[in-house]
């Protein structure tokens, strides 16, 4: 799939009529990676590759469906992934990915991840993530956006999740990085999972963006069997009394010395 893979890239840059030093700089990737691809050599698994592929889509301005394409190529979703019927799709998968979102974690394409087209909360439009069979690792439904406009502040991150048949964990997330991608503050929320059949809940994760801030990362992720849905999201600046959730955060004192809790 080497060649077809660097056909497809180029195919897709030469539509945009844009050089391939531009398009790299519109996608955040080092040049010489893409013309790197468009010579032959395929994409080298890594954990950001989906989200790096992801943006280069959106550099050139692909469809849903040329996404999908280029994303079977690069080896990040199975080849079956676009040869679904069209009632297996209405009935058993959630929909196409949203714009401004894309699908990332450590085994992507063992998930199910889009729109869902039956289930809502208060009239509003849920996303989900499936297992597929066999799951391996985590899936997660992300996106990211520059840092600058919330520098020194607090972050909230609220949505509301539901959940079935979760064997592993799901949960809300969110990761501010700085320079060299150095984490300054997550959640995951794996300190308090989403675990088995719930209810529409309403979940937060709260995060602080020092100066240093260059991205913030954030999104829902299952890991392992089950289906979890999220929707109502909403991301603002909160007050400094607001607590966060940080789990690398340190107590103030040693905790727990007795084991009682």
């Amino acid at each position: 799939m080497q060649a077809q893979f660097a056909d497809q890239l180029a195919a897709f840059i030469k539509r945009t009529k844009l050089s391939v030093r531009r398009v790299a700089y519109r996608a955040d990737l080092p040049h010489q990676t893409l013309f790197n691809w468009l010579r032959g050599t395929r994409p080298r698994w890594h954990r950001g590759l989906v989200e790096d592929l992801r943006r280069l889509g959106a550099a050139l301005e692909v469809s849903s469906e040329e996404m999908d394409r280029l994303l079977i190529l690069a080896g990040c979703l199975p080849d079956h992934a676009q040869a679904v019927s069209t009632t297996e799709q209405a009935t058993n998968m959630p929909a196409q990915l949203p714009w401004g979102w894309f699908a990332s974690g450590s085994h992507p394409a063992k998930y199910e991840i889009g729109v869902e087209r039956t289930v809502t909360y208060e009239s509003a439009r849920s996303a989900s993530i499936r297992a597929r069979e066999a799951p391996e690792g985590f899936g997660t439904l992300m996106q990211e956006f520059r840092a600058n406009a919330y520098r020194n502040k607090r972050l909230r991150l609220s949505a509301m999740l539901r959940s079935t048949d979760v064997a592993g964990w799901a949960g809300l997330w969110m990761r501010v990085t700085g320079p060299g991608d150095k984490m300054l503050s997550f959640d995951n929320m794996q300190s308090r999972p989403i675990i088995g059949t719930t209810d529409w809940t309403p979940y937060t994760v709260v995060l602080d963006v020092p100066q240093d801030s260059e991205k913030i990362a954030f999104g829902m992720l299952l890991s392992g069997a089950g289906q979890v849905w999220v929707t109502k999201l909403n991301i603002e600046t909160v007050d400094c009394d607001v607590p966060t959730t940080d789990q690398q955060t340190l107590p103030d004192h040693p905790v727990n010395l007795d084991f009682s809790e």
